[in-house]
């Protein structure tokens, strides 16, 4: 769970909300945590994660975060349980938030507290309480085993109890939201990557739900990013034309994305720092190797950080990544991540020949499937 949540970032919105911060207060007390354990925490959805964690040290009664939280401003904080812990997200607003647990962990956490966190524990309650439920968490980890172990058979035998779970937990978070029509925890569980209906809705269906929620409900920064995500899928869903950019590469040289039109394109977010990405890599290097005479190639656009340029180098030598590389070593607020609404990396576009986006996401054996099926 700590990688998901390492992995997923969210973009930068267009303007500030201008308003008197007030205080809040993160309680937590997890009765088996080890007095000295670390705890870090960050904003997840102001701007974008910060380069740094803010970080407390757990005593024998528990760990407290101090905040302050601007009215209708970003409210979405992650929690890492130590450097190996889990984390979890919860929704911030005015007032204490009590996290409270048996163990170590965020399996079972209690939320109280403020009205929101009291929403958002009564949210957790209502999905994970029905009799229907009851062995999705033990169902989920035996496919996440399967799926290190590359055992296929196993895959298809938990993907075959997950999917009705799956849809379940998406109707019962729709029926909480239409009761909760006024609460911020509506758009949170749609937002927030830990939550069962994150990717579940289509832009259609968020727009759809968006428009029935009351004021207080979307006077917060995780409304204005689902929207603003929205209104990008709008401009780079599959069929569409990708939006243009010039970016420079890794000798300071601009490179314009319709310079590559006449080619099969692969748009490569990553990272040096990013983990997964790293492990994809070999995959996309196998991809280029193949496709590259036939009229394939790919363009990274990276992530790194201001000030390690140098990191940025050192991977695309190390991973082998002879094709084009292009960024501006702004980490999150990327101008090209920003353009394409990158939450979180690895991430791909694939491109026609016309620019036109075939394709997202693509890992694995899904990006060698497809370029079989183009190249066939």
């Amino acid at each position: 769970m700590k990688k998901i949540i390492t992995a997923a970032m969210l973009i930068l919105l267009a303007g500030q909300v201008h308003a008197q911060p007030y205080n809040a207060t993160i309680h937590g007390n997890f009765k088996l945590l080890p007095a000295g354990t670390w705890i870090y925490s960050q904003w997840y959805d102001v701007e974008h994660m910060s380069l740094g964690f803010d970080s407390v040290q757990n005593t024998v009664n528990g760990f407290t975060i101090p905040l302050q939280v601007e009215k209708g401003g970003g409210n979405q904080r992650v929690i890492l349980l130590g450097k190996k812990g889990g984390g979890m997200c919860v929704f911030v607003d005015k007032g204490v938030i009590h996290l409270t647990s048996d163990d170590s962990t965020v399996d079972h956490v209690e939320i109280s507290g403020s009205t929101f966190a009291r929403d958002l524990n009564d949210f957790h309650h209502f999905i994970n309480d029905h009799p229907l439920l009851a062995s999705y968490d033990a169902v989920r980890a035996k496919n996440n085993a399967a799926r290190r172990a590359k055992d296929s058979v196993s895959m298809r035998a938990t993907e075959a109890q997950l999917y009705p779970a799956d849809s379940l937990k998406k109707a019962l978070s729709l029926k909480w939201i239409d009761g909760h029509l006024n609460s911020p925890i509506s758009v949170y569980v749609m937002h927030s990557i830990l939550e069962p209906l994150y990717g579940k809705l289509s832009v259609e269906e968020q727009e759809a739900v968006i428009k029935r929620l009351g004021p207080v409900a979307v006077n917060n920064q995780i409304a204005r990013a689902m929207k603003y995500s929205i209104h990008t899928e709008r401009l780079t869903g599959t069929g569409r034309i990708a939006p243009e950019f010039i970016q420079n590469d890794t000798l300071g040289k601009p490179v314009s994305l319709k310079s590559f039109r006449g080619k099969y394109v692969l748009l490569d977010f990553w990272a040096s720092w990013c983990a997964p990405c790293r492990r994809e890599n070999p995959n996309v290097v196998n991809a280029f190797n193949r496709y590259k005479e036939k009229g394939f190639t790919v363009l990274g656009v990276s992530l790194d950080q201001a000030g390690k340029k140098e990191a940025w180098l050192k991977a695309i030598h190390l991973d082998g990544l002879t094709w084009t590389h292009v960024s501006d070593l702004k980490y999150w607020n990327n101008a090209v991540a920003k353009i394409y609404d990158i939450k979180a990396v690895p991430a791909n576009f694939l491109l026609g020949p016309d620019g036109t986006i075939l394709a997202k996401n693509l890992r694995g054996d899904d990006l060698n499937k497809k370029l079989a099926e183009l190249f066939q």
